[in-house]
């Protein structure tokens, strides 16, 4: 079931090994030899470039850090890439056949619906998921699939279709948002109180719009980086805080006079042990603070500061149920994230990963490949 012809090889963004990126010519992927007919192809149209896939390029394994509470070595030949969107151009089983042609936004993974994570409403905490551009859950492969490509797999009962209005690159934002529209959920939002997000970078701006959606009454955004603070208030989010030359008793002195009873919720997407010390001390009472960044360290803090009902709690992936939520928020102008967007050529990626994960200061906020767009000279 085809509609157009489709090359029997492809170039793609494979991790051979930490910190080794590379482009190379892959063969298209074995749709029906990974035994799931709900399986589709989708000729890529853009593609977003994850915080999580610098990590795995650093050598973490971010998924289960979060997801399973431990390291799993990540296996070798990775394509990474799991925020995207096109068109579906093949399908396995006649039930997707409805799908051929169109612009969708495919969720990234898929769950058992066995475990006792999904039977009791859990799914995102399902260890037996498969994901794409993790390298989780495939087996054996010389390849594993990702979307760091012009195509890449997709599950078909979980592609959603794209307004005509909203372009791919805003679509392949799509597994970001439906992750802070989580997180916001997470964060327990209380109407009428501000919320402070600990980084401004693309998780800590989407947290800060998503909760606002929820009713939070204002937003504040820290962050070292001009670059994030200046898209932040481009967009008009909330305040925001340049803490690079400040000292951290100056820092919660300024966050104390923007919100005297404390924020109801603080989102840290740091996870350091001096961004948790921040958010408790700035924390309101009854409120919560929610970890994006789970790291493999031990962090002391005074018990006393979760007292009035404060709470820690952490974060991970999404329910089904978020990713629509997310789709119509951004159609209808909830989400805004094209001031994130760097368009960028699959070919450029090997030298950017390098420079993005060395350079002391941000240069980029949000990178999406453009698998059309040539390699710069």
């Amino acid at each position: 079931m085809k509609t157009q012809e489709i090359p029997q090889f492809f170039s793609a963004g494979i991790l051979r090994e930490p910190q080794n990126l590379i482009i190379d010519r892959i063969p298209l992927w074995p749709l029906a030899d990974y035994g799931d007919d709900d399986l589709v192809l989708i000729e890529v149209g853009a593609c977003g470039v994850c915080g999580s896939d610098y990590r795995y390029y650093l050598g973490e394994n971010p998924w289960s850090q979060h997801t399973l509470g431990r390291f799993v070595p990540n296996p070798p030949n990775i394509v990474l890439g799991h925020e995207y969107a096109g068109v579906v151009v093949k399908v396995l089983h006649q039930r997707n056949k409805h799908l051929l042609g169109k612009r969708v936004a495919p969720i990234c993974s898929k769950t058992c619906g066995r475990c006792e994570m999904c039977l009791s409403g859990r799914s995102r905490l399902c260890p037996n998921t498969v994901h794409m551009g993790h390298g989780q859950g495939w087996g054996d492969r010389d390849f594993f699939p990702g979307a760091y490509g012009r195509y890449a797999p997709a599950w078909g009962s979980s592609c959603f279709e794209v307004p005509d209005h909203v372009g791919l690159d805003e679509a392949a934002m799509m597994d970001i948002l439906a992750v802070c529209v989580h997180v916001a959920h997470m964060g327990d939002i209380q109407p009428g109180r501000p919320i402070l997000t600990i980084g401004a970078g693309p998780a800590g701006n989407g947290v800060a719009q998503a909760a606002l959606a929820l009713g939070a009454s204002q937003a504040v955004l820290l962050d070292r980086s001009p670059l994030a603070l200046s898209i932040a208030d481009q967009q008009k989010i909330g305040i925001t805080l340049n803490t690079s030359n400040m000292a951290d008793d100056e820092v919660v002195e300024q966050l104390r006079h923007i919100a005297p009873s404390g924020f109801g919720t603080v989102f840290d997407t740091v996870g350091n042990a001096a961004s948790i010390s921040l958010g408790l001390d700035v924390l309101g009472k009854a409120g919560t603070l929610v970890n994006l960044a789970v790291h493999d360290e031990p962090i002391p803090f005074n018990f006393m500061k979760l007292g009035s009902e404060r709470k820690i709690v952490t974060s991970c992936n999404f329910e089904v149920g978020d990713y629509p939520l997310a789709l119509s928020w951004l159609a209808a102008g909830r989400f805004r994230v094209k001031e994130w967007l760097t368009p960028v050529a699959l070919h450029s990626l090997p030298s950017l990963f390098h420079q993005v994960t060395t350079e002391k200061e941000k240069s980029v906020f949000k990178l999406v490949i453009d698998p059309t767009l040539e390699p710069t000279r």
